[in-house]
């Protein structure tokens, strides 16, 4: 493999470790530790076999997936075989963590080129948006979009006065527009939940379409760690279980004791409780993550995100809500009502809520898939779930 093809893996301006790509099979190779490798991603610190392993997932999470609306007209108009490869366009840049990666020799710094700091062409994420796909072949690649994740329509724009934010726009045009349910979910949760334990969604109108709106999760000194990387796999499964199975649900939090995560297991309980209540869909182990403070080690839960596909948005509701009956109802019921009764809720104030219907009813009302008679049903949908936690709530106390 020719020397074009090596890198060297950075955190800020600290040498991580270096490795090799292979264009045609899009994966890395690790190649050897460098002299700051303790700066490593979390759960970089094994053996040489699983490094190279993790450093490839590590890679391949950070691209465009193929669901992304437009997903082939980006590579064509970007002239790359897939995103894998449009991902190295940059110098894999994020604003989700500060790890980027150069070739050896390369005389960068991360606080000229970073985009917690510093501005960048944000025409990729406004052709992108307004769906202008031929504009791709003339814009810079060195953005943070490249190397962003999701299936939704999305683009990072930089404002001169709020900085960078991410605008999302939903999945499929003809289902339930989920940018109107991740902001009520996330109004909903303000309400709830400390601040800081929660990403503030606001909701814009961009080029005719509705997106919901977000700044950087993390600090210039902070690293996001999705659970999927964070957690032993065994919670991981049994937490993709757990909504459905109710020993699974207290398998998982058990282990959550066991294993050492204390941490988490609050932060889960609230968690479980706003799935409840907003009958959110999306909530895997990519979309929860903790935050990793660089300087200090401490690691604490992230806020809440992606909340997409809540209050019956996304396009798994459609199939339900056309035709809402009182099926429709016991099955949201049996799928998003997963409380314990030993669990502590004093943190749970049922009065933060009063009127939050006409809040659902006023933003929902902006998309022309609800109805009357569909905004009537998902109402009725949460406040059969906030009854739930109400109850659960009072006989805890």
């Amino acid at each position: 493999m020719g020397k074009k093809d090596i890198y060297i893996f950075m955190y800020k301006d600290y040498e991580v470790l270096s490795f090799s790509v292979d264009f045609r099979k899009s994966r890395t190779h690790f190649i050897e530790k460098l002299k700051h490798f303790d700066k490593a991603p979390y759960g970089f610190d094994l053996d040489d076999k699983e490094i190279d392993l993790r450093l490839s997932r590590f890679f391949n999470s950070r691209t465009i997936p193929q669901q992304r609306y437009g997903y082939k007209e980006i590579l064509k108009a970007t002239h790359c075989r897939n995103s894998f490869n449009l991902s190295f366009k940059g110098h894999g840049l994020s604003l989700s963590n500060h790890y980027w990666f150069k070739k050896p020799g390369e005389n960068i710094r991360y606080e000229d080129v970073n985009f917690f700091t510093n501005k960048w062409d944000d025409s990729f994420a406004r052709a992108v948006i307004k769906e202008d796909f031929k504009a791709l072949k003339h814009v810079d690649l060195n953005v943070p979009d490249i190397v962003t994740s999701g299936w939704g329509v999305k683009g990072w724009l930089y404002d001169e006065k709020k900085g960078p934010r991410l605008f999302k726009i939903g999945i499929h045009r003809d289902n339930p527009d989920e940018a109107l349910g991740e902001v009520l979910a996330s109004r909903l949760a303000q309400k709830l939940f400390k601040k800081d334990e929660v990403l503030q969604y606001d909701l814009e109108e961009i080029n005719g379409k509705y997106a919901s709106v977000s700044s950087p999760m993390i600090s210039i000194d902070e690293e996001l760690c999705p659970l999927s990387s964070f957690l032993p796999h065994e919670l991981y499964q049994l937490y993709h279980g757990y909504k459905f199975d109710k020993d699974a649900r207290k398998q998982f939090f058990e282990k959550l004791k066991e294993t050492g995560y204390l941490e988490l297991y609050p932060f889960f309980i609230k968690l479980t409780c706003l799935k409840t209540i907003c009958f959110v869909n999306d909530l895997h182990f990519d979309n929860i993550s903790v935050v990793k403070n660089m300087k200090t080690g401490e690691i604490k839960p992230a806020p809440l995100y992606d909340l997409g596909g809540s209050f019956g948005t996304g396009n798994h509701a459609k199939q339900y809500l056309v035709k809402p009956n009182k099926t429709t109802l016991l099955l949201i019921y049996f799928v998003y009502s997963g409380l314990d009764p030993e669990w502590d809720y004093s943190w749970y104030d049922k009065d933060k809520l009063i009127g939050f219907e006409d809040e659902i009813r006023n933003v929902l009302s902006k998309g022309d898939f609800y109805k009357p008679e569909i905004l009537d049903f998902i109402i009725d949908v949460y406040r059969q779930q906030k009854t739930s936690l109400d109850e659960m709530a009072s006989n805890n106390q």
